[in-house]
């Protein structure tokens, strides 16, 4: 018996010896992440719905959420909504209630027959009470609002619901692609971030259809919003009293002046203008002075590091304060769909109390891949001189694990075949959800139509070559589709030809003064 016992460890020993192996050859398969499309059944897969009738106002293979407003306008839309350039300060003031409130309170309603055709006369998954208001930083100027919802239950605590087969939460976006005519590239792009960074927190997202005040609203994401819990972005908890806290902090045009925090990036301008650095978390009413102070003197002292002779002397030692993987990670993402966005808006950091501060998590690639308001050219790095990558480029070390990681990545994850494919399934999957979305929207196809903040526009040294408002704005989804495939293929090859030239961001002429004390 006792042999056979010890047989048995020793087979199971080298069975995990194996797993790790193939873990460590096969980095992607560490984290499984859920991809809608590929799990959940297309129109074809169902087949013909036997029940509908003329009394049905929405048949679909997505899931749907319904939300009852009772007549109530939901607040957020920016009092500057309709110009062409509002001041900065109006970009901070939104609309509000009659009573001034910034929520109002609604009924959600979730249809979501699995394996099956929903019908929005169908008996809901979930429904809750909850709050809502109109979400977002440039998307709050689009006719097609993304919200943010917080579930509650009868006494007004938070509602935690596992909507559309994610974990449970009470707080969730609603991004309603308008400006992506594509409708997909928050849904790709976190999934795909999410195989990159591997087991760091990347939000959730699932496709959906919107019924607000039984009006059809179409194609809709649900993501997982940026939060410290245990089943999103899992952190060690605050301790009250303890001066030493896991923290997380973002960069955004309207922060928060009780939670705004100086640090040594304002001083070395590394921040726009406009722009702070907000802590997150620990939530406001935990961010005493003390806590305050011990984050800034985090943070500072690793950009003090990072800004001083000893990081080209000694540029291991930035392993000390940060996680350098996550750094690299979050610069490729981020470097190839060309996020303009990055240390300007929806640009995130945290830190476990017990680790090193980690890159991320990644939030709203809608404006990637050349979809922004004016053009950016796919033949140019876009980030080496952006905020903290600035400075991680003068090190070789970090340099070559950019290049290296790179290359590994367009083998696969970020392979051109394979992100073709990614967009094709994915429209043959949204299937008729995309002409549905399109029969309320299509409007936005022809740009006389829309705002001069929702749609885009050359700037002024295209314009003088002949670049036009027509050629920027996709005519339909199709064109929008080719666009972006375009984007994708140029893109990737100009890296593929260029990540060596990374290098001379590191090169001993840059910081020859600090070889040398």
């Amino acid at each position: 018996m006792r042999k056979s016992i010890i047989l048995s460890a020793g087979a199971i020993a080298v069975l995990i010896v194996v797993v790790l192996i193939f873990m460590f050859i096969n980095p992607s398969t560490r984290y499984a992440r859920y991809h809608q499309h590929l799990r959940n059944p297309g129109e074809a897969d169902l087949g013909i719905c036997e029940v509908c009738s003329e009394d049905i106002l929405l048949c679909t293979h997505l899931p749907i959420i319904m939300i009852n407003t009772f007549g109530q306008e939901i607040p957020g839309r920016p009092l500057g909504f309709g110009m062409f350039n509002p001041p900065l300060e109006m970009h901070h003031i939104f609309h509000t209630t009659a009573y001034g409130e910034t929520e109002i309170d609604v009924h959600v309603s979730v249809i979501d027959n699995t394996g099956q055709w929903n019908h929005n006369i169908d008996t809901p998954m979930f429904e809750s009470s909850a709050t809502m208001r109109i979400r977002g930083n440039s998307s709050r100027f689009f006719d097609k609002p993304n919200y943010r919802i917080r579930l509650v239950d009868e006494n007004d605590q938070n509602n935690r619901l596992p909507l559309l087969g994610m974990d449970p939460g009470h707080e969730w976006a609603l991004h309603g692609p308008f400006l992506d005519k594509t409708l997909m590239r928050n849904y790709m792009w976190m999934n795909i971030a999410s195989e990159i960074m591997q087991e760091q927190f990347v939000p959730e997202v699932r496709f959906f259809e919107l019924i607000l005040n039984g009006e059809f609203q179409g194609l809709y994401v649900l993501m997982e919003t940026l939060r410290v819990e245990t089943s999103r972005l899992n952190l060690n908890r605050y301790r009250p009293g303890m001066p030493q806290t896991s923290y997380f902090f973002g960069i955004e045009p309207r922060s928060n002046p009780g939670r705004r925090i100086n640090t040594f990036g304002n001083y070395t301008l590394r921040l726009e203008l406009g722009r702070d650095a907000e802590i997150l978390y620990p939530t406001y009413a935990n961010q005493s002075e003390m806590v305050q102070n011990y984050i800034m003197g985090s943070i500072n002292t690793f950009e003090r590091f990072l800004f001083s002779p000893e990081y080209i002397r000694h540029p291991r030692q930035i392993e000390n304060f940060i996680d350098i993987n996550s750094f690299v990670n979050y610069f490729i993402i981020n470097e190839f769909v060309m996020n303009n966005d990055l240390f300007a808006n929806s640009t995130f950091f945290h830190k476990d109390v017990r680790g090193r501060l980690v890159a991320g998590p990644v939030w709203d690639f809608n404006n990637v891949l050349d979809n922004f308001f004016t053009p950016f050219p796919y033949d140019e790095f876009m980030l080496v001189g952006r905020g903290w990558f600035d400075r991680l480029m003068m090190s070789p070390y970090f340099t070559e694990r950019v290049i290296n990681r790179w290359h590994e990545l367009r083998r696969d994850l970020l392979s051109e075949d394979r992100l073709l494919q990614y967009m094709d399934e994915v429209e043959q999957w949204l299937g008729s959800a995309i002409d549905r979305n399109f029969e309320v929207w299509g409007f936005s196809f022809d740009y006389n139509n829309l705002s001069l903040l929702a749609r885009r526009r050359p700037r002024s040294e295209d314009a003088a070559l002949g670049v036009t408002v027509a050629e920027l704005n996709p005519a339909s989804f199709e064109e929008a589709m080719e666009q972006m495939r375009e984007v994708i293929i140029n893109r990737g090859l100009w890296m593929d030809a260029n990540i060596e030239t990374l290098r001379k961001y590191s090169h001993p002429s840059r910081h020859a003064l600090w070889q040398h004390p």
